[in-house]
């Protein structure tokens, strides 16, 4: 897919969260209804098995967690193996989109649900967990799956990512902590920011070479 067309898809979906927002702020009967559909199927299938599940999955799948594990994790890994602007890049996708999403959700100042089986402060609309998930998970997939040669572990390596999103996202309607339209309004808020932003990944880390000092851009070795 060309830039543009990265670009104009972006849009649309930046489009689809915008008319979320809108219904949200607006309390637009339609959103409640569907928030209210899902929130009684999620009800249906509460137990203490599923419970204990999703609270792991919340854990591993919050915002602190998340870019915890972006930033000491994968970009020191990436700045040891790779270089330093790689490593900047990932980190600076996540802290700029979580940032940003923080901001829409003071803007937009939805309530959380009531009854919640974990207790979670702030508010509700964007899900922090979902959108901080799904930026991991894509800004994973596009490093490594070119180095997967094998077309079937390519297939593997994005049905494993794209189920894991779905946990986290489910994981937060069933405990009660969001509502159905905000996981899915972070998913187009995800998926809207990333293809605004990596189509300029290159013309980015470019720049960033040309400013860093040649001495820290190097992959880091150990000495004998």
């Amino acid at each position: 897919m060309k830039t543009k067309q990265k670009n104009i898809l972006g849009v649309l979906l930046l489009l689809c969260f915008a008319g979320l927002a809108l219904g949200v702020m607006t309390k637009a009967s339609w959103l409640h209804h569907f928030d209210n559909s899902a929130s009684v199927l999620f009800t249906k299938s509460i137990n203490p098995v599923n419970t204990f599940i999703f609270k792991i999955v919340a854990f591993f799948g919050s915002p602190a967690t998340v870019i915890g594990l972006t930033i000491l994790g994968w970009c020191c890994w990436l700045w040891f193996k790779k270089d330093l602007v790689i490593s900047l890049w990932v980190g600076g996708l996540q802290l700029v989109g979580s940032a940003s999403a923080e901001i829409i959700k003071q803007l937009v100042g939805r309530s959380r649900p009531l009854h919640q089986l974990v207790l979670d402060s702030g508010y509700s609309f964007p899900s922090g967990h979902t959108f901080c998930t799904t930026v991991l998970v894509i800004t994973l997939l596009i490093l490594c799956l070119p180095k997967i040669k094998d077309q079937e572990n390519q297939l593997i390596a994005i049905v494993i990512g794209v189920v894991w999103i779905g946990m986290v996202a489910a994981s937060r309607v069933y405990l009660r902590d969001h509502y159905a339209s905000d996981v899915i309004a972070s998913l187009l808020l995800a998926g809207g920011y990333l293809l605004i932003i990596t189509p300029y990944a290159e013309a980015v880390q470019s720049k960033l070479r040309s400013i860093l000092p040649e001495r820290i851009l190097k992959p880091w070795t150990p000495k004998n």
